[in-house]
């Protein structure tokens, strides 16, 4: 069974609990220090969207982080009505970025690779394609191992 990492992030966490989990998905999955941050930003663009829009009320989110062929996913579920997967636009357009939760969704559809409204869930799903990113790196490492190889270069032991 696959892991499946949670956070309960609620108006009284601070930017630690999220650097905390970050690292912690981080850590479990080998991603690199790009991907750290853009989950980091995320997270912290949910949290103040939700600090903004609640104002003084008590809020709570639901994240759910799970790998699946897709790559890395951050599923999100706002247990008051603030963030919903019908929020999630089409394509982005000057006139959303006007609009209250276009600035948090510019940002979390720059930072991710997909960024959609599961609405069975009702829930956002932030997904990074991580698996390209070891893709690439398995290519790279082959690539070495073939130069290696072929250009018989000699080990010695000193």
């Amino acid at each position: 069974m696959a892991t499946i990492h949670n956070l309960y992030l609620t108006d009284q966490d601070s930017l630690n609990k999220i650097e905390r989990f970050a690292e912690d998905v981080s850590n479990y999955y080998h991603l690199d220090d790009t991907y750290f941050s853009n989950v980091i930003v995320c997270l912290d663009t949910l949290k103040t969207f939700c600090d903004d829009q609640y104002k003084e009320q008590k809020w709570a989110l639901d994240i759910e982080v799970f790998s699946d062929r897709k790559g890395l996913v951050f599923s999100v579920k706002d247990k008051g009505d603030i963030l919903n997967a019908a929020m999630v636009p089409e394509e982005f357009t000057a006139e959303l970025l006007d609009s209250k939760p276009g600035e948090m969704l510019f940002t979390l559809g720059s930072l991710t690779d997909s960024f959609t409204g599961n609405a069975d869930e009702n829930t956002l799903e932030l997904t990074f394609s991580t698996h390209s990113m070891h893709k690439d790196l398995a290519i790279k490492r082959v690539t070495l191992l073939h130069e290696y190889f072929n250009h018989h270069v000699k080990v010695r032991s000193n």
